[in-house]
């Protein structure tokens, strides 16, 4: 899966990546300088293998690239990157966009087309502004004829950013989607604290208040899984399988189902039990779920 990241310099779009699949902060990405002519990140999520082209914004580098379309081409999913901190630069994006998008198609691509109306937060900015801004957005000519897929977007709200970037991965899998939603379900009837991933430590959903990380967990959690997972593989030789841990004041249980998912169930001390059926209905949503996994990692 081809992701192209297109936006005009200083629009956010490596902020973005940096702050959802790159688990940095929104403080340690203020200084990050523009990016030179594109850089190419991969990434696999859900075992789906992400390259995620992220091209620079700046006049000169727009040219160079949008005159070589081959690295445009087999783009998937074009995500457009708009800053609303800017209204002057909505027209100079508007165009841009339209380039990028007819790059794209002349070289026989279909991608689909979202677009992030980003940096949708009052951190420097007034709120009214920002919404005169945001309207002023929906009526360019790009979005109008295209009408493409949308999200408010900022770094400072990464729960819903990392929500956008998992949806905007998992659309074109319904029974994925569904699955995910099942799981939600699930989680809004238990008091423990749960987080689902696959393996590498990408979170797909929790029931954690105040969670929020972007999409990969924290370092030391990612650090267990792997090993568990190595575990799992080179001594269990099986392709699922628990592992527990446990303290005076914690109690902590992982699951990973068919190589690729895993459920972190975490209970502190003197929190209310959840009845084992519920656990087991969640456990046996998330197996269904993994072997979904592995089919759309197949087709795509």
């Amino acid at each position: 899966m081809k992701i192209s990241l297109g936006g005009l310099s200083g629009c956010g779009k490596t902020s973005i990546y940096s702050t959802t699949l790159g688990g940095m902060a929104p403080m340690e990405v203020k200084d990050l300088g523009p990016t030179v002519m594109y850089e190419v990140k991969s990434h696999n999520y859900l075992g789906l293998q992400i390259s995620l082209w992220d091209f620079g914004g700046q006049e000169k580098y727009r040219q160079s690239y949008l005159e070589t379309p081959k690295l445009l081409a087999n783009t998937t999913i074009l995500v457009l990157v708009l800053d609303l901190h800017h209204p002057e630069d909505f027209k100079k994006a508007d165009s841009y966009f339209s380039e990028v998008y007819s790059a794209i198609k002349d070289s026989g691509g279909d991608p689909r087309i979202i677009i992030f109306y980003h940096k949708y937060d009052t951190e420097e900015y007034p709120k009214e502004k920002l919404e005169e801004n945001l309207t002023a957005a929906k009526e360019l000519p790009f979005v109008l004829e295209y009408q493409p897929e949308s999200y408010l977007t900022s770094i400072y709200k990464q729960e819903e950013l990392s929500e956008a970037f998992r949806e905007m991965l998992i659309l074109d899998f319904d029974e994925l989607r569904r699955s995910v939603e099942n799981a939600q379900k699930h989680l809004m009837k238990l008091n423990s604290k749960i987080i689902v991933s696959d393996v590498n430590g990408n979170v797909i959903t929790h029931s954690i208040k105040g969670f929020s990380t972007g999409i990969q967990l924290r370092e030391d959690l990612r650090d267990y899984i792997l090993a568990s997972n190595v575990l799992r593989e080179n001594f269990l030789s099986s392709e699922s399988a628990s592992f527990s841990a446990l303290s005076e004041t914690k109690k902590l249980n992982l699951h990973i189902f068919s190589y690729v998912l895993a459920v972190l169930i975490m209970v502190d001390e003197g929190a209310a039990v959840d009845p084992p059926e519920d656990i087991e209905a969640l456990l046996k949503e998330m197996e269904v779920f993994a072997e979904l996994i592995i089919e759309a990692s197949g087709e795509e």
